[in-house]
């Protein structure tokens, strides 16, 4: 299994607009963080998850060969404003690419995307999609995809875990609470990725310790935070973690067996 790192920040990204603060201007290239998103190939298939603002970028930084399906999490602008892109890969492809959503998440893609179908119409270049509705773990090739209901504030929305070729990962990388159900479909996965916003407290989103917490009950091999703001410097939050869980940054790649 392998997965890329698209893009690791919150949604406005690292740096922020206007922000002069020393994260926002170092020159560590590990805090300049595009809006989160992960790409995942395991046997055949290549697995997107969610299509930030910043997807045509982040798939010519990492030369993307192809997108077999895409997954998404939630309709937040900073997981779907990239969706139109998909549409290069249809015509790399020459083939329908089906995405995956919670039914409202769904709802909202075929309104903001209304124009998006499986049809191919002479002289308009639109993506072609085939939309299905998550009401259960589905597979995608060998991949087994199990969608899992976290909080994110007042909402409802999904998280994942990825099973193929014996190995396996939890991506979640929006996140205020997670129940005890959720804890245990996640507990021993290899790889776990884990929203941690910032330091201080958040109506939607852990904090570095509330993340640490719950990776303590997870207690997967080797876990990543994710989904970080400008009040986390890389080196710095990386020195204070503990063994076996690190800061995740944009084009950081994983592959294991």
């Amino acid at each position: 299994m392998k997965a890329i790192f698209l893009g690791t920040g919150t949604s406005a990204g690292i740096p922020i607009i206007g922000c002069d603060c020393p994260v926002c201007l170092s020159s560590d290239s590990r805090n300049r963080r595009l809006r989160t998103s992960l790409y995942l190939v395991a046997g055949d298939q290549h697995i997107l998850v969610d299509t930030t603002p910043d997807f045509r970028e982040q798939a010519l930084a990492h030369h993307l060969p192809r997108v077999d399906a895409v997954c998404f999490t939630h309709s937040h602008a900073d997981h779907i404003f990239g969706f139109d892109d998909i549409r290069r890969f249809n015509t790399i492809q020459d083939q329908v690419i089906p995405a995956y959503a919670a039914p409202d998440t769904l709802a909202d893609l075929q309104r903001v995307f209304h124009y998006i179908s499986t049809e191919r119409i002479p002289g308009f270049y639109r993506p072609r999609i085939a939309f299905n509705s998550i009401d259960g773990p589905f597979d995608i090739g060998t991949v087994q995809v199990t969608p899992i209901e976290v909080s994110h504030g007042p909402n409802m929305i999904l998280g994942y875990r990825f099973d193929a070729e014996g190995c396996s990962l939890g991506y979640v990388p929006d996140c205020s609470a997670m129940s005890t159900e959720a804890i245990s479909q996640f507990r021993h996965v290899d790889v776990m990725i884990l929203d941690a916003l910032r330091k201080t407290p958040h109506l939607t989103h852990l904090t570095l310790t509330d993340s640490l917490a719950l990776l303590k009950q997870i207690e997967p091999k080797r876990a990543y935070t994710i989904h970080m703001c400008h009040d986390l410097e890389h080196a710095e939050t990386e020195d204070s973690l503990p063994e076996n869980v690190y800061v995740s940054y944009d084009g950081l790649t994983l592959e294991w067996e």
